[in-house]
């Protein structure tokens, strides 16, 4: 094979191994706008009176994230088709790991709820709903490890504030009653931050592979 063609291929390759990272581990502006919700509901929760209408807006948030997470990801970052990116051992056995912790915490809290043999109020039934929301979502478009953190936190938050509970901000009355909680909660706005910062890099590196697969389509039609 003449070296050219050669290089064109490994090119093209490489092309083709960025551009699948679209489709499972990188979100470009999805993250940034999965992070900017995790912080919104970290914040909402935590200093607003549980009213219905912000439990309305708390549920609302992880499931307005992952519609516009699968619309940008059909209609901007793999808008030349979709490759579906391959999973490493590594990779696999971790988001297992992780749909598997998020199936047994569903699983316990519904024997638990279902056990009091108590009529399910709506409050317990929406809480219910979401541990379940969160597996599914957790198998099908949480692929990362960071993505299931700042999803865990946004179904989480959204759940509890169903129960008519928030987890506590750093710095509030709340926080003060129970500090180990206000600590582990503090750990998901900093991933929220990890999230927006990876979701950036990762749009700034598709532009440059935009233009690169476009000239490619041209240069492809012109021949």
């Amino acid at each position: 094979m003449p070296n050219g063609m050669r290089e064109k291929l490994d090119e093209l390759e490489s092309l083709t191994r960025e551009y699948a990272r679209y489709s499972r581990s990188a979100g470009g502006l999805s993250s940034v706008l999965g992070g900017a919700c995790c912080l919104l509901a970290y914040l909402l929760g935590g200093l607003l009176p549980p009213t219905p209408a912000l439990r309305i807006v708390l549920v609302a948030l992880p499931l307005t994230w992952l519609l516009a997470r699968r619309g940008m990801e059909r209609h901007y970052y793999q808008r030349f088709g979709h490759v579906e990116e391959q999973e490493g051992a590594v990779e696999r056995r971790t988001h297992r790991l992780c749909i598997g912790a998020a199936l047994l915490v569903a699983v316990s809290v519904t024997v638990s709820a279902l056990s009091h043999g108590a009529r399910l109020s709506m409050g317990v039934v929406a809480y219910l709903a979401l541990a379940w929301l969160l597996v599914l979502a957790g198998w099908r478009w949480l692929r990362s490890p960071l993505d299931f953190v700042v999803g865990t936190f946004l179904f989480c938050q959204a759940a509890v504030s169903c129960a008519g509970f928030a987890y506590p901000v750093m710095g509030t009355v709340a926080a003060g009653l129970d500090p180990p909680m206000a600590l582990l909660a503090l750990l998901f706005p900093l991933a929220a931050l990890l999230l927006i910062a990876r979701g950036v890099a990762d749009h700034r590196r598709f532009r440059p592979l935009c233009e690169r697969l476009l000239q490619l389509r041209g240069k492809a039609g012109a021949a």
